[in-house]
């Protein structure tokens, strides 16, 4: 199980506004809170992120929580992301060496990049239908500190 601390910044009904709270450091330049580059500030948009959670063990604004998450989720969702891009992008190569025959090298790596932009379409898709589920995953398990 995966844990990260969270602030509890409002509370509404049986719902909780959270703030996740990065304790590990960024890869890039070792901030846990924003972003030391800029640049990558600008691309990523490090901002702090409120999600709303079932507030299930009756926590109270400014409280810090852990929230949890199933590894086996985390890991499902990861193979989405990297598997699927890859696995479209050897599907297009595959079909266009296959139906456009000794065509040369630049049809299958047409066929490689458009298989790669429908993987992403593809991603880009399921993660609209099921942004929510992360939000159903992640669960309170304990406060930390009032």
């Amino acid at each position: 199980m995966i844990k990260e601390e969270a602030l509890i910044t409002s509370i509404n009904g049986d719902f909780a506004k959270i703030e996740i709270i990065r304790s590990k450091p960024c890869g890039l330049c070792g901030k846990t809170q924003g972003c030391g580059n800029s640049i990558w500030g600008k691309i990523f948009s490090h901002r702090r992120n409120k999600i709303e959670i079932h507030n299930n063990i009756e926590a109270v604004e400014g409280d810090k929580v852990y929230l949890a998450i199933e590894e086996r989720y985390l890991l499902k969702t990861s193979m989405l992301l990297y598997g699927a891009p890859i696995t479209f992008l050897f599907l297009g190569m595959g079909l266009a060496e296959y139906f456009i025959p000794l065509s040369g090298d630049i049809h299958t790596l047409m066929g490689g990049i458009f298989g790669f932009v429908l993987g992403l379409i593809f991603i880009k898709v399921v993660a609209s239908k099921n942004h929510n589920r992360l939000y159903n995953e992640a669960r309170m398990i304990k406060i930390t500190q009032n």
